[in-house]
């Protein structure tokens, strides 16, 4: 009976040995491949999965990251040279940024005031950029288009002599020259829509063009020809033209409203954006404890050298020696 028990005992102990050894073994087998696996991880993270364009010391510019910088809206018009000139660029500006670290220039506390303030102008650009619509995205009513031009017309006068035309484009002089034998004020229209390579507009929508914008040989035979006449055969680069003069008005002469709409647009719609940023503003300021002491500013000094007193500019929410508080 203690000799079974012996056996017995000195069995389960080695197989216990063993059991344990095994267990060690696959616990530091379980710990290598975990290193390898995070040794390939941190490998495969180090190295750019896009294939490098060009390294400066740690810097790095990689082919997605250049493709990144180019507008989407320039992608097909942007040709090889100028992206390999932007590539040149990239690395010099690169080496003397890492020389400027090497030197410590900007732990100098001239620069470190420099990079404040244009970081803090990046952030307000930001934030503008954020929180403002864009102009075309502004729908400015019509009625305060015209609203606008009435009250300014004197501002709208023509920097250039001007022209409302139509034209029949043929691709050959010989058709050219049988459309103009045909053409007449009454049927210019119908002939354009049969002749013509470039589909004729609506008479009243046609507008008017700078004569100085135009080929040579068009505005000249334009400025010669006179109102509701016709144009012979014009050779404006491989096509053949026949003009017919809708009107001409010369520089220094009031413009129409179609002729500036466009820009009237644009300044209502900048106006709206502003007037958005103003309320922006208004809004966080109430947030905030604002205070400006405007009369400390005491002049200007002017190139003589003697201090010239300057009035300052009031601002509709501050005033001199006054503290503007704003509790949230």
């Amino acid at each position: 009976m203690h000799g079974f028990y012996f056996i017995h005992h000195v069995s389960y102990l080695h197989m216990i040995r063993f059991v344990t050894r095994r267990m060690i073994g696959a616990v530091v087998s379980a710990s290598m491949a975990a290193t390898v696996f995070a040794c390939l991880c941190l490998a495969c993270t180090s190295q750019p999965k896009s294939p490098v364009v060009a390294r400066v010391g740690s810097s790095v510019l990689t082919l997605d990251e250049l493709y990144k910088i180019i507008p989407p809206e320039y992608s097909d018009f942007i040709t090889r040279e100028q992206i390999v000139n932007y590539v040149k660029r990239w690395i010099d500006n690169k080496i003397l940024f890492h020389e400027a670290l090497r030197l410590r220039i900007d732990k100098e506390e001239t620069m470190r005031g420099r990079m404040a303030r244009m970081k803090e102008d990046l952030l307000c650009a930001e934030m503008v950029s954020r929180n403002a619509v864009p102009l075309q995205e502004i729908r400015v009513p019509d009625d305060q288009v015209v609203q606008y031009f009435e009250e300014n017309k004197a501002k709208f006068i023509r920097d250039k002599n001007v022209a409302k035309f139509l034209q029949i484009v043929c691709g050959d002089a010989a058709t050219a020259w049988k459309v103009r034998s045909l053409v007449t004020p009454e049927n210019f229209n119908a002939l354009a829509s049969q002749y013509s390579k470039v589909p004729p507009p609506d008479v009243k929508s046609v507008p008017y063009a700078k004569l100085d914008d135009l080929p040579l040989g068009l505005s000249q035979e334009i400025s010669t020809t006179k109102i509701n006449g016709t144009t012979n055969v014009i050779k404006t680069g491989s096509t053949y033209c026949i003009v017919r003069v809708l009107d001409k008005q010369p520089k220094g002469t009031m413009c129409q409203l179609d002729e500036v709409r466009d820009d009237i647009v644009n300044i209502l719609a900048a106006k709206m954006q502003n007037a958005a940023l103003e309320r922006l503003i208004s809004t966080l300021r109430s947030k905030m404890i604002v205070e400006a002491h405007l009369d400390v500013i005491a002049g200007h000094r002017g190139n003589g050298g003697d201090s010239v007193a300057v009035p300052a500019k009031q601002d509709t929410n501050v005033s001199d020696s006054s503290r503007i508080q704003n509790q949230e």
